[in-house]
């Protein structure tokens, strides 16, 4: 196996791997972003006053995005939270107020009222910059007047959901909206005869609005410290917890998701208390606390059993996948060697027994490149093969240069005789070649003794001479001809099953890395399994540490492996197609051929072709043999070989001869220099043009809770239960 093609096996498997690992991150954290309204970043400041009440002054940084259908808007007139109201831990809320930060401007109280059925202009004029309070425990379409004292009286017989909401000017969408909106929990402690405590659930599990950032700060009443007070974090996300010598309390918490429940469990000496309304005999700090240690033990060990659980998950795909790959490069290795020649031919100097086709086929098998380079390489070896038999024609130029000329029955001599003194050698031929189908491809086809390939080639010129109206045309000629021309396709087709059927008729090749993919795509499809499972259960960098590199080691293997080798058969072709390149890049004797071996050579340049060296082949054969600078001897012996128009035209401007008419060993050696110099790639240029036909035709480590179990307040929150005071749920229309 070439470096080289580690070397693309390696890229195509990191940008593979690249794009697969961005995708999992992204679609990992950007869940939740689709909502139309988030809170970017929520920050509490919370006192509790002896009596137990909670003064919540929150700073929301929140997003709007544009809800617009077409010509169909629905700008952001209403934000609201709700709160519901329970007997036994929030009676009432009051002391209401919103100000937004942007203006500075302090709303005032205002009936509620849906904006549904007020246009923006009556909004802005009559009902924004306005905040309401009201009941929505019959449903926000049924806002009922809130009375604090009434409805704490109520609540024995039933919660209520109390709606805090701010009429804000229409507005399509904002990247930022700041407020401050402040308001006083009443009746959320409870005092014991040893504690006072306090479940606050600022988010409950009915909100459906994403936060990005949750922050606060929870100050205690005075004659409270850290040494008399303790607390507990429920969240089941990512979160910090910490606390100040004077007991305050500060709790992060990131990317809380809809459904995600905070709440905040804390007890505090009851004597630095007075005026709790809500009282129950008995001492609770020990069962509180036994109880908060339960539910975080609880919790870890959940955590724990879950982090081992992708722990193992992760620790076997990572070996299982590591033993895909080693078995895969095995293999892959295995495949490139199956596709290797590995006989003992060194040089090959006669044809290979196969078509110029197939053996461009069958080195691309062991030296790899492009289809499309193949292919080109096939059509323009399978034409010149059809000129080496005399079916066609093959002379350099376009067919205006030949305007007058019988050049399918004049002798090539003549020929270059008239186009010597009809062109200026120093003007730049066109880039693209004459064809001329000879008689005898239509007169007498069977003595051309012409392959499977061949056949079809010869049908896809006559259709583009058909196509022309002339048995002369030159290659643009022929594309221009193929352009838009349906049936072309066709035409294409049958040659291609040709090249295609006569090249499986040597019975030169077998499949082989089958284990290699059967290897990576295994190792691919545990890299998605592994990189699914393990960033769904939170745990995105060890999906990333075990799903990259598995990743990685399937696409190399993937791309590395081979599909075809060679059978017996074809090794003993390839030792000839093999010997034979090696032959013609070398010349190790050629310069000892003659004229008699001058139809050998038009099939060596009809190989050359096929293998994609002909330009060095014909600046070799230039160097090697004088004769072929010289024109008096091109025109007694090569004017029926492909020779003859490969060199000829470049001679039209030849040295001055010596004075009986034989150039001068000088002038040829100058000649021939110079041939060897400037001779041109037919392979190259008629592989680009019939490609160019070809064209035409076919148009993150694991997360854990801890905590103290001893309500210090350090280490971070765990899943405790929800059901505090509040519960709060936020919204917009």
């Amino acid at each position: 196996m070439t470096l080289r093609r580690w070397l693309r096996s390696i890229l195509i498997a990191a940008v593979v791997t690249v794009v697969a690992m961005t995708a999992l991150v992204v679609a990992m954290t950007s869940s939740g972003s689709a909502a139309d309204l988030t809170y970017r970043t929520l920050d509490y400041d919370v006192h509790i006053a002896a009596n137990g009440d909670m003064t919540v002054v929150q700073h929301i940084d929140m997003r709007l995005k544009d809800r617009g259908d077409g010509d169909t808007r629905r700008p952001w007139k209403q934000l609201y939270q709700q709160y519901t109201l329970k007997a036994k831990n929030l009676t009432s809320i009051t002391n209401v107020s919103v100000t937004d930060r942007d203006t500075g401007r302090q709303y005032q109280q205002i009936a509620p009222q849906s904006p549904s059925s007020v246009d923006s202009a009556q909004w802005d004029a009559q009902y924004a910059n306005h905040w309401y309070v009201s009941d929505v425990t019959d449903g926000a379409d049924s806002p009922l007047p809130y009375d604090a004292q009434e409805t704490a009286k109520s609540l024995d017989s039933g919660n209520r959901t109390i709606e805090v909401g701010w009429n804000i000017p229409a507005t399509t969408k904002a990247d930022h909206m700041r407020f401050d909106v402040a308001m006083t929990f009443t009746g959320t402690a409870t005092a014991y005869d040893d504690v006072a405590s306090i479940q606050w659930e600022p988010v409950g599990a009915s909100n459906q609005i994403p936060i990005g950032e949750l922050s606060a700060s929870v100050h205690f009443p005075k004659g409270v410290t850290a040494s008399n007070s303790w607390a507990w974090l429920h969240f089941s996300g990512r979160s910090t917890t910490s606390r100040d010598s004077d007991g305050t309390l500060h709790a992060t918490a990131s990317d809380v998701r809809n459904g995600q429940y905070l709440d905040l469990v804390t007890i505090f000496d009851v004597a630095a208390t007075k005026g709790i309304t809500r009282s129950v005999a008995g001492d609770a700090k020990t069962r509180i606390m036994r109880d908060e240690a339960a539910q975080e033990r609880a919790w870890q060990d959940s955590q724990r059993a879950r982090a081992r659980r992708v722990l193992i998950t992760a620790i076997i795909a990572g070996v299982l996948g590591l033993a895909l790959v080693c078995l895969g490069l095995a293999a892959a290795i295995r495949s490139n060697r199956d596709a290797q020649y590995r006989g003992d031919v060194e040089y090959w100097r006669d044809p290979p027994e196969m078509s110029p086709a197939s053996a461009a086929a069958l080195l691309a098998i062991m030296q790899p490149v492009p289809a499309k380079r193949i292919a080109s390489r096939q059509l323009a070896a399978t034409v010149m093969s059809l000129a080496s038999k005399h079916a066609i024609a093959m002379l350099p130029g376009a067919v205006e240069d030949y305007q007058g000329l019988d050049v399918m029955n004049m002798p090539a001599q003549e020929v270059s005789a008239v186009m010597r003194q009809r062109l200026d050698p120093r003007r730049k031929r066109a880039s693209t070649n004459t064809v001329a189908i000879l008689p005898v491809a239509r007169n007498n086809r069977g003595m051309l003794r012409l392959s499977e390939s061949e056949e079809g080639a010869l049908q896809l010129l006559e259709a583009a001479s058909q196509r022309l109206n002339s048995p002369v045309f030159d290659l643009k000629g022929m594309q221009r001809s193929f352009s838009g021309w349906q049936e072309g396709v066709k035409v294409q087709g049958r040659y291609q099953a040709a090249v295609d059927n006569e090249f499986a008729a040597l019975g030169a090749t077998s499949s082989t890395g089958i284990w290699a993919r059967v290897s990576g795509g295994c190792g691919l499809a545990l890299a998605a399994l592994c990189a699914v499972t393990v960033a769904v259960s939170g745990q995105l960098a060890l999906a990333l540490l075990v799903a990259g590199p598995l990743c990685f080691g399937s696409c190399v293997v993937l791309a590395a492996a081979r599909s075809v080798s060679l059978s017996a058969r074809g090794q003993v072709l390839a030792g000839q197609v093999v010997g034979l390149q090696r032959y013609l890049e070398q010349f190790s004797d050629f310069s000892e051929r003659d004229v008699d071996d001058l139809v050998l050579w038009d099939r060596y340049l009809v190989y050359a072709v096929a293998f994609g060296i002909s330009g060095t082949v014909l600046r070799q054969m230039a160097k090697m043999n004088p004769h072929l600078a010289d024109p008096q001897w091109l025109d007694a012996y090569a004017g029926t070989s492909l020779m003859y128009w490969l060199y000829r035209p470049y001679l039209w401007a030849s040295p001055a001869f010596a004075g009986d008419g034989v150039i001068s060993d000088a002038a040829q050696a100058a000649a021939a220099g110079s041939l060897s110099a400037n001779v041109g790639d037919i392979g190259a240029q008629l592989s680009s043009s019939f490609a160019d036909l070809s064209h035409t035709i076919q148009l993150a480590s694991p997360s854990s809770s801890s905590g103290s179990g001893s309500g210090m307040f350090s280490g971070g929150g765990f899943g405790g239960m929800s059901g505090g005071s509040g519960g709060g749920s936020f919204g917009g229309r």
